[in-house]
């Protein structure tokens, strides 16, 4: 410390900077207004700017229109239907997969499901700090591991019990807490206080946590300017900023629509992705001139159908039929992806969308409510209202630097020719793995220059619960009800192994959770390995591992020079655990190292 304070001290700081100018520059896509297939970005216009483009701080604006409609006498105007519906974590779920040319050139390969590798690295790299200042802008919160629940039966064959209202199989929906007050004295003075808390429920209870973070994104996705005079806890934040300012400025802001028949709710988000958060390309790549590139899109638009029914109480309040919460029409995935990006609340009592469906002592009530994510302005004909973006399309935007004459010679001089090491996936899905007996699966017969491997469990739709007369079942990533593909499924592999072209990476299998967690997840994509105190990054416990995030990896880099581009086969064993008498499918991604090398004052491919 004293020697800092010396150096401060006796330093004569020279303000200079290398840069004249910076601007930001953008391109909008291709698509002149269609967005039922590939979203096309072309980065010529960037390229001849004259000015080094730097694509590490470059992102993704991707306009997007979620909207809820249900029966207008449950969803009026005045109805509190802020927290309904909401999105999965992390606006990239909207890719599904990336290919990217440089200069004609495949630098980056299609892969499908692009987006669950994203989830892994971002939940893995980013620290709470850029969980702070990065994460309302990306739509990034990870989900509680904790509050997740599973409902194997078909929720009307639940019985009256609180899981029926969060859907059928894998949940983690419920984004409000558990909160019972209980002995109101009737003497002066009036003392309220709560018997009942989570510390007097067991830790399996689904009442025990909620998921904070879906509520947190929901916040981020919308603004209700409601201004009711006649209702005293309004904030009437609309006498100062309304949705039509908003709308003018792209900020997310909600529209609300009462029509004859359907209500509506339309939540216009601007979804930012930035480019180093689903490639490492981009993050690896140096300040560029004269470059082009053409990226392509397919992405996870979607649109189903839920069916929610209320739950009814006796004279005094007592809960006579739990809420209910069905798919109602398995989803519609357009663009060409694959996942599910929407996550809609439990029905539970003080849910989100509950307020669709309150209980009450009357009768039990069913409605149909619909749900559909678009990209710039809806996509799906069983929408009653057309909603647009104030952005009709989809952009790029990227910083443009222009250097000092010294600094430019300086930086052309120490190298033009810019060597990129970047790594590149693959991916490989294996359903219907056998569950409670060992799996030995060959991955690939060859892959050059491997750098790890990623193994995540997920269930298929035959052990996502069960269909009942009038609604159907899906797997996780397709279901509007649980994070995933945000996290993988808890479904525990024991004895896990891989083995590159016939030779254990690991010297004995992975046993035991803090094996598997300390010995390879922990320093997966961390700062330092996770190495240094006071410095590091990553944003899964163990605890987060042990509930929800089971990512299981293996660090594939090290390696003799002499191997170096020789093509491997990659296996993996293990043990599926659980009591499921069903299959589980098993997801793989096999990260491995490539590289170009460019010319940085013309951007041009010289390898």
């Amino acid at each position: 410390m004293d020697s800092i304070v010396f150096e401060e001290s006796v330093n004569t700081e020279i303000s200079s900077s290398e840069f004249v100018d910076k601007q930001w520059l953008y391109v909008n896509d291709n698509n002149n207004g269609s967005y039922s297939s590939q979203v096309v970005l072309d980065t010529t216009p960037l390229a001849n700017s004259g000015s080094y483009i730097n694509w590490s701080e470059a992102f993704i604006l991707m306009p997007l229109v979620l909207q809820l409609q249900a029966p207008v006498a449950n969803l009026a105007v005045a109805t509190a239907a802020d927290f309904i519906v909401g999105l999965k974590s992390g606006y990239w779920n909207m890719i599904h997969s990336l290919t990217c040319e440089f200069n004609n050139g495949n630098i980056i390969q299609q892969v499908p499901f692009m987006n669950v590798f994203c989830n892994f690295k971002n939940i893995s790299s980013w620290s709470k700090d850029d969980l702070t200042n990065w994460g309302s802008v990306c739509g990034f919160a990870p989900d509680n591991s904790r509050s997740w629940a599973y409902l194997a039966v078909a929720p009307v064959a639940a019985g009256n019990i609180t899981l029926s209202a969060a859907g059928s199989g894998l949940t983690n929906n419920r984004n409000a807490p558990f909160v019972t007050i209980t002995g109101l004295p009737v003497a002066a003075p009036l003392l309220f206080y709560n018997l009942s808390t989570r510390a007097t429920q067991t830790s399996s209870d689904v009442r025990q946590c909620s998921n904070d973070a879906l509520y947190e994104r929901q916040l981020n996705i919308n603004y209700n300017d409601d201004v009711q005079a006649a209702n005293i806890f309004s904030s009437q934040k609309g006498l100062l900023m309304s949705a039509a300012n908003c709308s003018q400025v792209f900020r997310s802001f909600t529209n609300k629509v009462a029509g004859a028949v359907f209500g509506e709710r339309s939540f216009t988000i601007d979804a930012v992705i930035r480019l180093k958060d689903i490639a490492d390309f981009f993050q690896k790549c140096p300040m560029l001139k004269g470059s082009t590139m053409r990226i392509y899109l397919n992405t996870n638009q979607c649109q189903f159908g839920i069916s929610q029914t209320s739950g009814q109480t006796d004279a005094v309040g007592a809960v006579v039929a739990q809420p209910l919460l069905n798919l109602a029409t398995a989803p519609v995935i357009l663009g060409g992806g694959g996942t599910n990006p929407v996550l809609y609340a439990s029905n539970g009592l003080g849910q989100g969308a509950t307020a669709l469906t309150p209980t009450s002592v009357a009768a039990p009530v069913t409605i149909v409510t619909t749900v559909a994510l678009s990209i710039v302005r809806t996509q799906f004909s069983v929408m009653n209202t057309t909603y647009a973006c104030p952005f009709t399309s989809v952009r790029l935007y990227a910083p443009a630097y222009t250097l000092s004459p010294i600094a430019e010679q300086r930086y052309l001089s120490l190298s033009y020719q810019k060597r990129v090491v970047y790594n590149d996936i693959f991916q490989f899905s294996f359903p219907n793995q056998p569950t409670n007996s060992p799996f030995n699966i060959l991955v690939s017969n060859g892959i050059p220059n491997i750098r790890s491997v990623l193994v995540l469990p997920l269930l298929p739709r035959a052990s996502n619960g069960t269909a009942g007369v009038g609604f159907t079942t899906s797997a996780t990533i397709l279901s509007p009800f649980c994070s995933t593909p945000s996290s993988p499924d808890p479904i525990v592999i024991q004895n896990f192994q891989i083995q590159i072209s016939g030779k254990n990476l690991f010297i004995n299998q992975l046993q035991y959770d803090f094996e598997t967690y300390y010995e390879q997840l922990v320093s997966s994509n961390q700062l330092n390995g996770s190495l240094t105190t006071s410095l590091s990054s990553g944003l899964i416990s163990k605890l987060d591992f042990q509930y929800l995030y089971r990512y299981y990896y293996g660090n594939c880099s090290r390696s003799l020079p002499s191997e170096e581009g020789v093509s491997k086969a990659v296996q993996i064993q293990g043990t599926l655990l659980t009591p499921l008498a069903t299959a589980v499918d098993i997801m793989v991604f096999v990260e491995f190292e490539r590289e170009i090398t460019i010319d940085i004052r013309t951007g041009a491919r010289i390898a």
